[in-house]
């Protein structure tokens, strides 16, 4: 009975807790309780860098409310407004921590362009990369750097070059993505950045190239297959791209070639599929390697399989050199002179085509490699970042970095491409300089013919006086005549072949 006396005096007095409206009608009763309880907000300090942030934070003890205010904003995610605070705050407190959040600002808004620029001068002029904050800026990048630049594309200026070499020894997967990037460049200890990117880090098969290629042109040969070993076949077996595996096989190829093994070398270019962007210059490079195995039928085989008409529209003059030699050494005199008028017809055309593009600010480009793509990515995403930065009203000098980089980059394009028409017409002038020892063959071997075999009116060979030597150029005959180059004034008319494609007689010609 007492319980439940007891019980009903409790609920008695907890309905006379609840009715105050009495109470709040004495002095002080208009108190607004809403405007001075603040709840704690609920923190979400989800990545490395806002850790360090709000520690670095609560250890500067005071700071002007301004401060707080945009360090609340960071840690609410609201970066954009955060990033346009930025001049505004100037508390010395600050001044350790506001580079790195600089940098983190730029990242989270996607200005990757601005970012990475002043991630290299920040990184270059301060001790960044060795804080804590710097350390956990670079885990929040991570394993994600290398795609971020590929992606959107980065110019190495000469500037940047010289910043990243302050920099080389410190630890950081953003530094060793952009130290790999400038080694690509420079060719300058590529091998050396391989084994700090990760496993699967698309750099590492361009540096790997790279790397071969140094290496092969000092005739390193056994260290170019050690990287072949250890890098480039781990990567191609997880690799499905037809590209990679076929510049795996021209590479070989190359590299057999250049070790003397031809059957090797054929072997590896032999795998290059017809789909392939590499097909046509492994079989052109492939004909090398049946001459020097003095295996002229094959080669001409090799040559009809391909229907040299392919070749018009294309660049390889080499092609019209491999068939003039063939047939020079199998003393097919009419196939090797229709070979050479087809050398100077198609290669005529592209010696306008490669003068008119060299000094031309428009030209396209022979071929987009990983540098033009690289150039054209940054541009295009420079471009948009300078509109995204002027909606914004955000800090002008981010806007005159990025005009500075665009015009850098055009200039850069216009150079990138312009070496590609220079590389051709080295290499066209290198095929017009050898076609001139072909000559020399073939008159040599007609001469020899008219010696051996008395066949009047058959074979009727001629020589004009020599010119002087002059520098080799790359000029063709306006005339359409077969010998009109400068170094020898040779004509010939060739009727008849060889009985059965070889020499008779007494005398003995050498091939």
């Amino acid at each position: 009975m007492k319980k439940i006396a007891a019980s009903l005096i409790l609920l008695s007095s907890v309905s006379a807790f609840a009715d105050t409206s009495s109470l709040q009608k004495l002095s002080g009763g208009d108190l607004d309780l809403a405007s001075q309880i603040k709840m704690q907000k609920q923190l979400n300090l989800d990545n490395p860098f806002v850790i360090q942030l709000f520690s670095s934070w609560k250890a500067m003890g005071p700071v002007e409310m301004s401060s707080n205010q945009w360090i609340e904003l960071i840690l609410d995610k609201q970066y954009e407004k955060a990033l346009s605070l930025l001049p505004t705050i100037n508390d010395f407190k600050l001044s350790k921590v506001k580079a790195a959040t600089e940098l983190y600002l730029l990242y989270q808004t996607g200005h990757v362009q601005t970012f990475l620029t002043q991630w290299v001068e920040v990184a270059s002029s301060t001790n960044l990369l060795q804080t804590e904050i710097g350390i956990a800026l670079d885990q929040i990048i991570g394993s994600k750097s290398t795609k971020l630049i590929l992606d959107n594309g980065f110019y190495i200026s000469p500037e940047i070059s010289a910043k990243l070499a302050k920099i080389e020894s410190i630890p950081s997967h953003l530094n060793y993505s952009l130290q790999a990037m400038k080694a690509l460049r420079t060719r300058v200890n590529a091998i050396n950045w391989i084994g700090k990117l990760d496993e699967s880090d698309p750099l590492r098969m361009p540096l790997a190239q790279t790397a071969l290629l140094h290496y092969a042109k000092e005739g390193k040969l056994g260290a170019s297959a050690k990287i072949i070993k250890d890098v480039v076949e781990p990567i191609l077996k997880k690799s499905n791209n037809e590209e990679e595996l076929s510049l795996y096989f021209m590479t070989l190829g190359r590299l057999l070639y250049q070790a003397g093994a031809m059957a090797e070398s054929k072997k590896y270019y032999d795998l290059i599929p017809e789909s392939s962007s590499y097909f046509l210059k492994a079989k052109t490079e492939s004909l090398w390697a049946h001459l020097r195995e003095k295996d002229f039928s094959r080669t001409k085989g090799e040559l009809a399989s391909l229907e040299l008409s392919m070749f018009n529209d294309k660049f390889y003059p080499e092609a019209y050199l491999v068939s003039a030699m063939a047939n020079v050494m199998l003393c097919e005199f009419n196939e090797s002179r229709a070979a050479l008028n087809r050398f100077i017809e198609v290669n005529r055309k592209w010696a306008k085509e490669i003068d008119k593009n060299i000094n031309d600010p428009k030209a396209l480009p022979v071929t987009a490699n990983f540098f033009i793509n690289n150039l054209e990515k940054a541009r295009a995403s420079l471009v948009k970042e300078k509109v995204a930065l002027g909606n914004k009203k955000l800090d002008s000098k981010y806007s005159n970095s990025i005009d500075n980089q665009i015009l850098a980059i055009d200039n850069s394009l216009h150079l990138e491409i312009a070496s590609q028409w220079i590389n051709r017409k080295a290499m066209l002038e290198s095929a017009l300089y050898k076609m001139k020892f072909v000559k020399i063959e073939l008159i040599s071997r007609m001469r020899a013919v008219e010696m051996n075999m008395q066949i009047a009116g058959s074979d009727e060979v001629s020589r004009q006086n020599a010119a002087p030597a002059r520098k080799n150029q790359m000029s063709f005959p306006r005339d359409r005549a077969l010998w009109g180059d400068e170094l020898f004034h040779m004509s010939a008319t060739v009727i008849n072949k060889c009985i059965n494609g070889k020499l008779t007689g007494e005398k003995k010609l050498s091939t």
